[in-house]
């Protein structure tokens, strides 16, 4: 009976040993896209620090080491400006848009010590990415709308759908110089869609539209004007047309009558006599035709008998 009573002893010993020793050894694992922040919880003494493993790796079976999670892949996270809180553009238009920030812990081994013990990082009642958001609150979005206006106060409200690009990689080069002292990188700044409130928009829809109507209007008055020129130049050159017509057939009326001497029309009769079967024509004094017939070469008449 003590034998069987000492085995029982033994086992339970052994037994309350090997759970004191599960529960107090821990292979802390990071996955990929993760850190883990060792740290070591003695059974008696404080806390420290270990070390921090880059995932994917693990601290192998361990005495009371234990991690938290931190993650190093990109978070993005959108700010929404509208109503009492619209941007205000140069010429003090009001805006309404969002802006788009990409931003991670970054990934070294200090930094990740820096972000678990100076930023928040450190915080066993919420996951890896509550924390990311708690720190997102805390450190980096202020700023972040603070430098998106600044930046849309630089330009006129209409101009600014021209310079998005360049606003948003202003906006990440200026953010990224006030974190350069935390764990916080600055990945991208995307500056989404930004525009007037909708009474704003139709009245500018309605200026576009009269100076259109304005624009056409008097596109219409200078083709009536330039029609009316062209049908004036178009009227004044028939009449030059005319009038150098006239003049030629005047000149060649001119010289066409200097040709015709009595002895040219004597001479086209007699030509004309030649071709033609007969001919009736009335003689004159001197035998040939009265047509063409040179008076003054015909003789003198008789004196009258006394």
């Amino acid at each position: 009976m003590k034998l069987t009573l000492s085995a029982i002893v033994f086992v339970a010993t052994l037994v309350v040993a090997g759970l004191f020793l599960s529960a107090n050894t821990t292979n802390v694992q990071a996955p990929a896209g993760y850190a883990a922040y060792i740290i070591e919880r003695p059974l008696t003494g404080s806390t420290t620090f270990r070390s921090v493993i880059m995932g994917p790796g693990s601290t192998g079976l361990s005495w009371r080491l234990y991690g938290d999670l931190v993650s190093v892949t990109p978070y993005s996270y959108s700010e929404t400006f509208a109503d009492d809180s619209a941007l205000i553009a140069k010429d003090k238009l009001p805006l309404r848009g969002n802006a788009h920030v990409v931003w991670r812990v970054r990934g070294t081994a200090d930094q990740i010590k820096a972000y678990m013990e100076q930023f928040g990082g450190l915080d066993t009642a919420h996951s890896a990415d509550q924390t990311a958001k708690e720190s997102y609150d805390n450190y980096i979005k202020e700023p972040f709308r603070t430098l998106v206006r600044e930046e849309f106060a630089k330009y006129d409200g209409l101009a600014v759908p021209d310079h998005i690009g360049d606003m948003g990689q202003t906006i990440s080069q200026e953010l990224t110089a006030r974190l350069a002292k935390t764990p916080f990188e600055v990945v991208q700044v995307v500056i989404g869609n930004a525009q007037p409130p909708q009474l704003v928009l139709e009245q500018i829809a309605r200026k576009v539209a009269s100076a259109q109507e304005l624009a056409r209007k008097g596109t219409e008055l200078e083709i009536a004007n330039r029609s009316k020129e062209i049908e004036k130049a178009n009227g004044e050159a028939a009449g030059e047309r005319e009038l150098a017509l006239a003049q030629k057939r005047a000149e060649a009326n001119f010289a066409l009558a200097a040709s015709l001497t009595p002895a040219l029309l004597q001479y086209l009769s007699i030509e004309n006599l030649k071709a033609a079967q007969k001919v009736y024509l009335q003689l004159g004094p001197n035998g040939l035709p009265l047509v063409g017939n040179v008076l003054d070469s015909a003789p003198a008449p008789a004196p009258a008998a006394k």
